[in-house]
């Protein structure tokens, strides 16, 4: 039984597989530009882009979910979400897209299976899983994944300074 939702998401493509994301998150969408590389940053991390004034980091969930990613990021988009927090304020983060799609509600289905190539350690980064048509769209838990890189970034940073004792 399919659920029907009221809520807007933006759908994109990472690899062969269509995502989305809570409208409520997005903050601007627009076509790949040049990425500050940042030395001994984790591999799904690209680097950082200037956006309106603010540093904004750039990851690339095909990386982080084990997808085969080309280097060359040319014609791609950059999704800029803007991720709520505890405290009040918010995080943006940048997440690099094949392509995207369109803004549309959609309906969910239980999930049964989790396997949609996704890795099992990542697994809690999927919300739900909607259809669109014949399409299933894996629905992406922001904050999850937002302090999963806050905590591997963290961790790093950790390993680092211990390193150098």
């Amino acid at each position: 039984m399919e659920e029907n939702n009221t809520d807007s998401y933006f759908s994109f493509n990472l690899a062969n597989g269509m995502f989305s994301v809570p409208i409520a998150f997005v903050q601007e969408v627009f076509e790949y530009k040049t990425i500050t590389v940042v030395p001994n940053s984790m591999p799904y991390l690209k680097g950082v882009m200037n956006v309106r004034g603010g540093v904004v980091p750039i990851a690339d969930l095909r990386c982080l979910f084990s997808f085969k990613a080309d280097d060359d990021l040319n014609g791609t988009s950059i999704i800029v979400l803007e991720i709520p927090q505890k405290t009040g304020k918010s995080l943006q983060l940048g997440i690099i897209a094949d392509s995207v799609d369109v803004v549309s509600t959609l309906n969910f289905i239980p999930a049964e299976s989790t396997n949609y190539g996704i890795p099992e350690d990542k697994k809690n980064f999927i919300q739900s899983v909607a259809r669109r048509g014949d399409d299933f769209i894996l629905v992406l838990d922001v904050p999850a994944i937002m302090s999963f890189i806050e905590t591997d970034v963290s961790r790093t940073e950790t390993v680092n300074i211990e390193d150098l004792k």
